[in-house]
């Protein structure tokens, strides 16, 4: 099973909609995919299903390694699920040494070894996305051009490399995306330049736009490559597929 992170401790950065599109794709090219929701929003678990069974989120935590008992929810021929609980957000008041059981409760399960492991984290640098880290073969890190967001992009890089050195030597970086970019806006055409400049390859070579058919989507509970109707709806369905389609390929 290889598993991916998509981590930023920002919100409203499209964590969520990045995790469920790669999700889609996996899925379209025929790989089981296994949907991790460690964020009480629980805005990727409700994507894919209304009601929520079996393993929950927060018993990743809560449970001793080897005496889990439920198994993740099945919501398709090719799709299981491990969704947000109310409980998951106490999580963070548990004992540090807890953020270690995630990875070996999911190198527990019983999962095809082509299973594709989606880790959708919350937007904190606690407990939880240190246990995502640590879990994770590769993590991803959506970015939205705004000062919070990119603030925040020395701590999260500085936690990516903490995890590694100290817990999980084979996580890899695959670096920052740049999403809701407006490609009208001289000041996000700026903001991209500069950061290009300061991070290098860190930043991939591609980008999200801000469309309105994205979220659209989102609330239809489909792809937004699905059910295309205009031009600003089409190219934001040839961008997601591709972006996805690259993440998914550079994966180790």
């Amino acid at each position: 099973m290889q598993t991916l992170a998509i981590a930023n401790q920002k919100g409203g950065v499209g964590k969520s909609t990045l995790a469920v599109h790669l999700a889609w794709l996996a899925m379209e090219q025929g790989r089981p995919v296994l949907l991790v929701d460690l964020d009480g929003q629980a805005n990727s678990s409700r994507t894919f299903a209304e009601t929520f069974t079996g393993l929950l989120a927060s018993k990743l935590f809560t449970a001793e390694p080897g005496t889990l008992t439920e198994v993740p929810q099945a919501v398709s021929k090719h799709l299981t699920l491990i969704p947000a609980d109310v409980a998951i957000n106490d999580v963070e008041g548990l004992d540090l040494a807890t953020i270690e059981r995630p990875a070996a409760h999911l190198r527990g399960l019983a999962v095809a070894p082509e299973t594709l492991c989606i880790i959708d984290t919350p937007p904190t640098l606690g407990r939880r996305l240190l246990a995502a880290l640590i879990a994770a073969d590769a993590v991803v890190s959506p970015l939205a051009l705004n000062g919070y967001s990119i603030q925040g992009i020395t701590d999260l890089q500085k936690t990516i490399q903490m995890v590694r050195a100290r817990f999980n030597p084979r996580l890899k970086n695959l670096g920052l995306l740049a999403n809701m970019v407006n490609s009208r806006s001289t000041t996000h055409g700026q903001m991209l330049t500069e950061l290009r400049a300061a991070l290098g390859d860190k930043l991939l070579p591609f980008t999200l736009g801000h469309r309105v058919a994205i979220s659209d989507a989102i609330d239809g509970g489909r792809p937004v490559w699905h059910r295309i109707r205009g031009e600003s709806a089409l190219r934001a369905a040839h961008e997601m597929r591709a972006v996805c389609a690259a993440i998914l390929e550079k994966l180790p």
